[in-house]
């Protein structure tokens, strides 16, 4: 799914953004591919990148630096305020 929506009015109010995707499958357009694609794949696959995945992500945000570049509490919640 697309995040890129989020992604403008979070950086139009100031915010910071960190994206990351997991891609858990390939896309299958054949019909008449043996491989199939199904949701079980899907969460099998997230399950086991799932402490991966933590790992990374409490390196990254213990490492981000709260006060660079942000916006204060006030100017943000203007923001959603004026339906940015």
């Amino acid at each position: 799914m697309s995040t890129a929506a989020e992604v403008v009015v979070a950086r139009h109010c100031g915010l910071r953004v960190f994206g990351l995707s997991l891609i858990t499958n390939k896309v299958t357009k054949d019909y008449d591919a043996k491989e199939s694609v199904d949701h079980h794949g899907v969460l099998e696959v997230s399950r086991r990148r799932a402490s991966m995945l933590q790992t990374l992500l409490t390196e990254v945000v213990g490492g981000l630096d709260s006060d660079n570049g942000v916006r204060g509490q006030k100017e943000t919640e203007a923001c959603y305020q004026n339906g940015a």
